[in-house]
């Protein structure tokens, strides 16, 4: 006997061929079964297998927006740094130079004070100049201290300073010579 099922010509086994293995019957087909069963008294309602519930759209809502939020901060933080750093080395730049201007200020100051008091010192022998004198060489030798502190490489600021420490030796000695120191030992 003959099966006249198997006997398909080229085109019909091409058309045979192109059709999809598998298909996917859709949830619906599925529920559909179920309850048809449930209702025949075939399949019990309590072994039925319910899908597990999907996670509620707003608590991926909230998910996303926690993230985006905390991103935000993030990323803020970030930008406020970055900016917070500019802003001070900005801020220092220019206290550096309002400093350095100062300096030249107050040195001018002082050269032009000095002038003055040299002027004064010709012509008077008032006690008043012997002060400003004083106030004078008081202010040179905390400033020689202060720039050997700022530049102690600088040998100009290394001579002043070594200079004026043996004048004021010189000036508690009343002598050239160095001072003797009396140490005590116990």
């Amino acid at each position: 006997m003959k099966d006249d099922r198997t006997e398909l010509t080229e085109a019909e086994q091409a058309a045979f061929a192109a059709l999809p293995r598998e298909r996917n019957p859709g949830r619906l087909l599925e529920e559909r079964t179920v309850q048809a069963l449930e209702q025949r008294g075939l399949l019990s309602a309590a072994f039925v297998r319910r899908p597990v519930r999907a996670v509620p759209m707003w608590a991926l809502g909230l998910a996303a927006s926690l993230a985006l939020f905390l991103s935000g901060v993030a990323t803020g933080q970030w930008v406020g740094t970055r900016t917070l750093a500019n802003t001070m080395a900005t801020a220092q730049q220019e206290t550096a130079m309002q400093t350095a201007s100062l300096v030249q200020q107050t040195g001018s100051a002082y050269v032009m004070s000095l002038i003055a008091l040299a002027q004064l010192a010709d012509s008077t022998s008032d006690p008043a100049v012997a002060q400003g004198r004083e106030a004078a060489l008081t202010a040179l030798h905390a400033a020689a201290r202060e720039l050997a502190l700022l530049a102690p490489e600088d040998p100009l600021t290394l001579v002043l300073r070594d200079g004026l420490r043996r004048t004021s030796l010189q000036d508690e000695t009343g002598s050239a010579g160095p001072r003797l120191q009396s140490v005590v030992w116990f």
